[in-house]
């Protein structure tokens, strides 16, 4: 993706090493992680010049006369477009508003940019999704489509469409192929690998030495291999390291080596970055590994980054600093820290789980110290500039402030550069 030069005239050079992935959870300078939903209100996403687009929000319509009326978390496609579920309340208001899914492209005039996802001609099995909030989608380079939704009968399944036929891959009450029962699916969880695989979290319902009577689990979803357990709790993984609950949500690649997939876990010593290649699971990055800023104290549940080479970036806390750090072959760099400088003066007071990029830039959801949502672009020649913004010098210069609002735990960014998320209009 290129960006317009006058963002790049914007840039600052970063002295520090810097690199990550943006998702779910910004961390402050008190070690907590915070999650807001308050204005959201609208889908936006970056066009092929990289300018933030809306592509709907609630109130406006569809093509079909339907209205939105609720917004899910978007995710970008491979191919620059976004997915996502959203509520519509059609024309005839004896009909309830329903969730579905649809895909809009910021390249499209206004009144084209959002179709419908599904078109299901054919359905495999007694199991359909019966929607009853967001599915949280998400799609890979060959135009399938996974989602979360539940079933008639109230229990939670995962789906996967492609080609005009609608599978289901994975449903709660029915078995792993170790033999656990799967018990609950973790919605907003799923990532899309290699060869239709679809990484997920879930609860097992055998409850071996848990509360609760559930374990958690990091799980893999095929259609013709069934669904298999990456990480369990109360198992053991690398380095003898026993998984404990939470498990953070999975970032996934598909990769010459298959799926790489990219968590955290909390451990009895602490919290750690794994990371699945080539049919092994390796520990990478755990609390209590020495850095500039002293000892790392916590690892974020969001998703982290992922390149495919193997490639980590993890949103951290060293004492009270968060900070961004990223792995590359076993040499850790700090990235981004709280209180480093924006290209406007500002500061930056906290921060959200970074996004790789093939090319090695990162793209990060942050708020600086005059408490504004904004997302930035750290290079791979470490230039550190806002994304997204269209006319900058003229605004800057006439000194507009309007801003539409942005909730920087939900920016996506697929490996072109190409991003969306949630904000308010």
């Amino acid at each position: 993706m290129n960006f317009k030069a006058v963002a790049a005239a914007l840039a600052i050079s970063v002295a520090a090493p810097l690199n990550a992935y943006a998702v779910s959870l910004s961390l402050n300078g008190n070690g907590s992680a915070q999650l807001q939903l308050d204005s959201t209100q609208a889908v936006y996403a970056s066009d092929s010049n990289g300018v933030s687009t809306l592509i709907t929000g609630i109130g406006m319509s569809l093509r079909d006369g339907a209205k939105v009326t609720e917004v899910g978390v978007p995710s970008m496609m491979p191919d620059g477009r976004v997915i996502f579920g959203a509520e519509t309340q059609p024309k005839d208001t004896n009909i309830k508003a329903k969730w579905n899914i649809f895909i809009g492209n910021a390249d499209a005039v206004p009144s084209h940019r959002v179709i419908s996802a599904l078109n299901p001609k054919a359905l495999v099995g007694d199991c359909v999704p019966s929607f009853k909030g967001d599915p949280y989608p998400v799609a890979d380079m060959d135009g399938n489509i996974a989602f979360m939704s539940t079933v008639p009968h109230g229990r939670d399944a995962l789906f996967f469409y492609s080609h005009g036929v609608l599978h289901c891959i994975a449903k709660a009450g029915t078995n792993t192929n170790e033999g656990h029962e799967m018990a609950v699916l973790s919605f907003g969880s799923p990532q899309m690998g290699d060869g239709g695989q679809v990484v997920f979290n879930a609860f097992l319902g055998d409850g071996k030495g848990t509360s609760g009577g559930h374990r958690q689990a990091l799980l893999l979803a095929t259609l013709t291999h069934g669904v298999s357990e990456l990480a369990v709790e109360n198992e053991y993984g690398p380095n003898h390291t026993l998984y404990q609950r939470p498990f953070g949500l999975p970032a996934a690649l598909s990769s010459p080596l298959g799926t790489l997939v990219a968590f955290t876990a909390k451990t009895p010593s602490g919290a750690a970055l794994f990371l699945y290649s080539g049919g092994s699971m390796a520990r990478v990055f755990p609390t209590g590994t020495l850095t500039p800023l002293g000892p790392v104290t916590y690892l974020s549940p969001g998703r982290p980054g992922l390149m495919l080479d193997g490639t980590t970036a993890v949103l951290a806390g060293c004492a009270r600093t968060p900070a961004i750090f990223r792995l590359t072959r076993q040499r850790l760099d700090l990235r981004i820290q709280r209180g480093q400088l924006t290209p406007f003066g500002t500061e930056l007071e906290s921060l959200g789980d970074p996004v790789l990029t093939a090319s090695g830039a990162m793209f990060v959801g942050a708020t600086d110290s005059d408490d504004h949502e904004k997302l930035f672009e750290l290079s791979g020649q470490d230039e550190f500039f806002e994304v997204g913004e269209p006319e900058l010098i003229y605004r800057i210069a006439m000194g507009a402030s309007k801003h539409h609002s942005i909730f920087t735990g939900t920016l996506t960014v697929n490996q072109h550069g190409d991003f969306a998320y949630l904000g308010g209009r």
